[in-house]
């Protein structure tokens, strides 16, 4: 462990010039992006040891201790993206802390829908992260348009209202990519995942999610939308599990692939969609579903070997 040499003849030596190794390891970990902002003005290091932190973005905003509420993290994130350019390779990452994380705001999507209880997310290159499936929960949607390198992972997503009129998804996103790392989308009066028919290319990847306990556990349309599932489970909805229409195309990888024990079909292509199995036709992909595993109307569902 390296020794750190004071001089005692420096006064206010631990302010103006205090060991980096202390600060970047002790220290910094216990605060966060707003304390060290509001530590600014203390003294000549914290203004420049801020604006080396930030510009090199090693600070992630943190919901509840930097901002109260992830609505009012989406306000920071604005002022934030306008400060710096954020890229894929260097996220602004938000974290959610363990708990419940309301939603309040409503969004409405380019087509005149109203989408209650849903974060419109408005800046692209974003890292949400949780503490994982049964520690985190955003009780609410998100709304994601003409963005990209949009991130989640390790949470739980349910998004219920029940007034009868809005449209509530767990993820509702056109014009834009998106990636879900062990995300959980239930609960939702509406799909929990939901791509409608897009004018740009559209695409998500998903990697060890579920989806259920929904209306429809997925639903891809357009023909320049694809939804690319790595080890994803598709359960217990109210209709489908996963359904690919208008062109979209949908890839299904990986032996830990379930759907089942939805009320209807558990794949369901239509109207020209594209489901590949990239799996063996043995595997037992989906089964237990109420209305049949598989069902075509003038699409195709095809186990391919890679």
């Amino acid at each position: 462990m390296k020794t750190i040499v004071y001089d005692e003849s420096k006064a206010n030596q631990w302010l103006d010039d205090p060991p980096l190794e202390i600060w970047d390891h002790h220290i910094i970990p216990l605060l966060g992006l707003r304390d060290l902002s509001l530590s600014r003005h203390v003294c000549t290091f914290f203004e420049a040891y801020w604006q080396e932190k930030f510009n090199s973005n090693v600070l992630p905003l943190r919901v509840p201790h930097d901002v109260a509420t992830i609505d009012q993290a989406m306000q920071v994130i604005e002022i934030l993206s306008s400060r710096r350019e954020y890229t894929k390779a260097s996220p602004l990452v938000v974290l959610l802390g363990k708990g419940e994380h309301q939603i309040t705001s409503s969004w409405t999507t380019p087509n005149g829908m109203e989408c209650a209880t849903t974060l419109g997310i408005t800046c692209s290159n974003l890292t949400f992260v949780g503490k994982g499936i049964d520690t985190t929960t955003v009780l609410g949607g998100f709304g994601i348009c003409v963005l990209e390198n949009i991130t989640f992972k390790n949470m739980t997503v349910t998004n219920t209202n029940e007034d009868g009129v809005t449209i509530n998804c767990g993820i509702c996103m056109m014009n834009a990519k998106v990636e879900l790392f062990d995300v959980a989308l239930k609960g939702c009066d509406n799909a929990g995942l939901y791509i409608p028919d897009s004018t740009s290319e559209t695409t998500v990847v998903a990697t060890r999610c579920e989806f259920a306990d929904s209306t429809w556990g997925v639903e891809v349309r357009g023909s320049l939308t694809s939804g690319t599932f790595n080890n994803c489970v598709f359960n217990d909805n109210e209709y489908d599990g996963i359904s690919g229409a208008s062109g979209s195309t949908i890839h299904l990888h990986g032996e830990a692939t379930a759907i089942h024990s939805n009320e209807m079909c558990g794949i369901y292509a239509t109207d020209y969609g594209k489901i590949l199995i990239h799996l063996p036709s043995d595997h037992n992909t989906s089964y237990n579903n109420g209305e049949g595993d598989r069902r075509l109307n003038g699409a195709t569902i095809t186990n391919v070997e890679d």
